[in-house]
Order: structure tokens, then C-alpha cells, then sequence
């Protein structure tokens, strides 16, 4: 159903219909739940610390003797707070608290290579999401100091930190 079609459907509603249709809604959607108690008390703060919960299990997720951070869980999660309209800087935290946890991870751990290259592609995107609206410059301290925290495995160098460290590079370069 189309915008058009729905407006056109509702236009002959009362008042009371109308409020009616929005408290059945209310009821039996989980999600129309989630935004119109965002709606009504619009407290960005809890709501972001809600979400950062189930991004914080999925980026420390463990599963067969390895961490195994599911960035194909952590997307949704932050295109679903998105969708509350909490505004840039918010939806920029959660990202940046994602991208943080997972060069954690990344850090201390020998990830996979399909769970490298997901995080090394969620990370560009939120230099790239910060970069867009001028927030770059807010998280740059944050970034520099997790790569420099970032260990080199015992027989090797941790090969996450120079793809990292050339995203913020780049990103550096094309901000100023």
C-alpha cells in the first residue's frame, strides 16, 4: 500500500476512528510499539543506551573457540534506531560505539577473514557516516587511540590495524 492510497483510505476517519486505528496499531506491532513510545517520550539517552546492549552481545559474540562479531546483526540494530529519528549525533554514537568495540575485538583476537573484511567495512562506513556530517574531528582522538592500542599477535603484525589506520588516513586527507 502506497502512501497515496492510505491517505486516501484514512481521510474520511473522525477523530475517534482515527485514535482508535493509531491504540490497535499500538497493539499488535512491535515496531509502531517502539516508535510511538519513542514519540510520545522521546528520552534519546535510554533509547540509546537500549541499543547499545544488543550491539555490545553481537560485537563480543564467542562461538566456536573464536570471536565472531556479527556485523550483519549490528547493522540492522543501527538502522533501526535510525528510523527513530534521534538525530545524527546519536545514531553517530552508536555507530562509533560499534566500530570502537569491534576494533576491541580485533584487537586482542585473530577474526576470521569474512568477519575481517565485515569489520573492516563497517569501520569505513562510520569514518565515512562521520565524515558526511562533519563529526569526524568529534571521534578522531577516540579512533587514534584504539589503533594504537591495537597488539601485534605473536608471530606477526596485526594486519586490521594498517586497514584501519588507512581508512582514518584517507578520511583525514579528504577532510581537510
Amino acid at each position: 500500500m502506497s502512501k497515496t492510497t492510505l491517505r486516501k483510505a484514512t481521510a474520511s476517519f473522525s477523530a475517534d476512528e482515527m485514535r482508535q486505528l493509531l491504540f490497535e496499531l499500538y497493539e499488535k506491532s512491535k515496531e509502531a510499539k517502539e516508535w510511538l513510545d519513542f514519540y510520545a517520550d522521546p528520552d534519546v539517552g535510554k533509547k540509546l543506551e537500549a541499543y547499545k546492549k544488543p550491539v555490545l552481545k553481537e560485537v563480543e559474540r564467542y562461538s566456536r573457540r573464536a570471536h565472531r562479531p556479527r556485523v550483519a546483526r549490528i547493522r540492522p540494530l543501527i538502522k533501526k534506531f535510525a528510523s527513530l529519528d534521534p538525530g545524527d549525533a546519536a545514531v553517530a554514537e552508536l555507530m562509533v560505539f560499534a566500530a570502537l568495540g569491534l576494533v576491541r575485538v580485533a584487537s586482542t583476537n585473530v577474526l576470521p577473514d569474512a568477519n575481517a573484511a565485515q569489520v573492516v567495512r563497517f569501520f569505513g562506513d562510520t569514518v565515512d557516516f562521520l565524515k558526511s556530517r562533519l563529526m569526524l574531528d568529534d571521534y578522531l582522538p577516540q579512533f587514534e587511540k584504539a589503533l594504537r592500542g591495537m597488539e601485534d599477535f605473536r608471530y606477526y603484525r596485526n594486519p586490521l590495524r594498517e586497514r584501519f589506520g588507512a581508512i582514518l588516513a584517507d578520511a583525514i586527507a579528504e577532510n581537510v
